[in-house]
């Protein structure tokens, strides 16, 4: 388990957790980011999914999409 504090100028600063817990021979990744408010969850969600895709694809030896064509791909998922 990792948690910390996330600050950035431009949202108001909330808490990033990590969890990693074995599954038989896989990990189960749980990731929860609060403290945000919904307008800003709303572009950080898709963002996220983003980054764990390129964190799946990476530990797969597979190819690593790219962070901003994945964005918009997803972004409609949460719209």
């Amino acid at each position: 388990m990792f948690e910390h504090e996330w600050h950035q100028p431009i949202v108001r600063p909330s808490v990033v957790h990590h969890e990693l817990v074995a599954d038989g021979d896989s990990t189960i990744l749980t990731f929860t980011h609060r403290e945000l408010g919904s307008r800003d969850a709303r572009g950080f969600i898709p963002g996220t999914h983003a980054y764990l895709d390129r964190l799946e694809a990476h530990l797969g030896d597979g190819p690593i999409p790219a962070w901003s064509a994945r964005y918009a791909e997803v972004a409609p998922l949460y719209a």
